[in-house]
């Protein structure tokens, strides 16, 4: 990542860590890292399909560090799930680097992180209740569902099949419906939004909302 001229972030011991993924765009010769801020590049230099719509990017980005919030008191039980889908070289350097934050140990049958995470939903839910729309914007779909939807899918992807069976009714199965709605959009964007691309990391799962002239340039660049 330095050899590229990517910028570090700081962990929350001081040291360095260079996020992925990374955009470069041959059209400006900008190099972006982190999700999120990816995203704000793109909806400024490609602006046809906005995800940050009514100028709320400040607000969706609140809202990211709030989603963030109701998901970490019951993270320790999905990463210990997302150990068991990585290689063991993977999985030691995930452990490395995920317990600067969230000590060990991990267990993935914790009834306590179960129960949090159900209460963070039902607090999510309740702001999507405040809608008319099935998006948190009503009827205006936002990075802010993109957030919710990668996480889901991050969920999906590393948890057992009787554990996402769990999840899934939560809420009146507000959160499978929105995962496929989401999952719908993406592919309706591959051939409706030119030049416009949403490239989205939660942990080591990415979900890519991609163009079709993805090819004239663009680089999506991960590790």
């Amino acid at each position: 990542m330095k050899a590229i001229g990517a910028r570090p972030n700081k962990r929350s011991d001081g040291t360095d860590v260079y996020p992925v993924p990374v955009l470069s765009d041959p059209n400006t010769g900008a190099l972006i890292t982190d999700s999120l801020e990816i995203a704000s590049y793109l909806e400024k230099t490609y602006p046809e399909k906005a995800i940050f719509p009514h100028n709320s990017e400040s607000l969706i980005r609140e809202f990211d560090s709030a989603h963030f919030r109701l998901v970490i008191p019951a993270v320790k039980f999905i990463f210990a799930r997302s150990t068991e889908t990585l290689s063991p070289a993977s999985a030691k350097f995930f452990i490395g680097v995920r317990s600067i934050d969230v000590p060990l140990p991990w267990d993935a049958n914790y009834s306590e992180d179960w129960a949090l995470l159900e209460k963070g939903y039902n607090t999510a839910h309740e702001w999507y209740q405040k809608t008319d729309g099935k998006w948190l914007m009503g009827d205006t779909f936002s990075y802010a569902d993109i957030i919710v939807a990668c996480c889901l899918l991050w969920f999906k992807r590393v948890l057992k099949e009787n554990e996402w069976v769990r999840i899934s009714p939560w809420n009146g199965g507000k959160w499978t419906q929105l995962l496929a709605d989401a999952v719908s959009i993406r592919k309706h964007r591959k051939t409706a939004a030119p030049m416009k691309i949403i490239c989205l990391l939660l942990l080591f799962v990415l979900l890519y909302l991609i163009s079709p002239r993805v090819g004239a340039g663009f680089k999506i660049v991960n590790v």
